[in-house]
């Protein structure tokens, strides 16, 4: 197992270098496609739900609209169904050269002081879109992380109902992405490179589906924001499908003790002040 994940990192990276010294994905016809299903589990005990206080970022009258009404925002970071299901986890296949149109941009959209998607694919050398429906500025900053370290990709300040594109530009050897508001420390998403049109994020049950594959035998690598890659081999025949499935261990995420609430930071100061009722929902991302 060690050394399909070792594999499977390393195809990766090798994908961001190559895109970054001009290697392309070629659209084609596909001749008797394939198709790839499955779904990603987490095993153990789901990670909690970090909590932020609003009273250490502006706009705190807006940005209440998603709440847990007393005033602290809640960054669910791992969604998981009934049966372990794992949403927002990425599942990529690389290897595949040439196939279907690639005519994907990734997109991220801010609303009541929330950026969704929670993770979403992203293109090295290609832009993102960036949607803002909110009355209020935002500061996104998008960075390029290897390992621990994080390195500024860009820094966007986003003005009121506002929409932009910034370029994803990888650091060498990189393929994790980050964005995050630099006012709205809760404000944050992730995205992950791929090479080709051969992926998919993983639904409320942890489902996914990828088709029209050409034929062929590649690794499949699946990743989520807190997990290491993990990577199988699959083989795909002409007008197929094949179902696999990835398990991840709870026990692995690694959650600095910062983070690690049980409880709320604060017994809020802001409680003498009437809160209403969230206009919107409870914050589940």
């Amino acid at each position: 197992m060690f050394r399909k994940v070792f594999i499977g990192i390393w195809i990766v990276l090798s994908i961001c270098v190559n895109q970054s010294r001009g290697w392309t994905y070629e659209e084609g016809p596909v001749s008797s496609g394939g198709t790839l299903t499955g779904r990603i589990f987490l095993e153990g005990t789901t990670p909690p739900t970090r909590i932020f206080h609003l009273i250490f970022s502006p706009n705190i009258d807006y940005c209440m609209r998603i709440s847990d009404g007393k005033g602290n925002r809640l960054l669910k970071e791992f969604e998981v169904s009934q049966d372990g299901g794992l949403q927002n986890a990425i599942v990529a296949i690389v290897g595949v050269k040439r196939g279907k149109p690639f005519d994907f941009t990734p997109r991220i959209d801010i609303e009541n002081c929330q950026i969704t998607p929670f993770v979403t694919p992203v293109r090295n050398h290609h832009p993102i879109a960036i949607s803002s429906k909110d009355p209020v500025a935002h500061d996104i900053q998008g960075y390029t992380m290897k390992g621990e370290y994080t390195f500024p990709m860009f820094n966007k300040p986003t003005t009121p109902m506002a929409n932009v594109m910034r370029m994803i530009q990888f650091r060498k050897s990189h393929y994790l992405f980050r964005t995050q508001c630099g006012v709205h420390d809760y404000m944050q998403s992730w995205g992950m490179a791929v090479g080709n049109p051969y992926f998919a994020v993983t639904d409320a049950e942890g489902g996914f589906r990828i088709s029209d594959v050409p034929p062929g035998t590649y690794y499949v690598i699946a990743w989520h924001p807190h997990m290491k890659i993990q990577a199988q081999e699959v083989s795909i025949n002409p007008e197929k499908t094949v179902s696999i499935s990835f398990a991840f261990d709870s026990k692995q995420v690694k959650i600095p003790l910062h983070d690690l609430q049980l409880n709320y930071r604060l017994n809020t100061p802001l409680e003498p002040r009437h809160f209403e009722t969230p206009a919107v929902e409870l914050q589940t991302h």
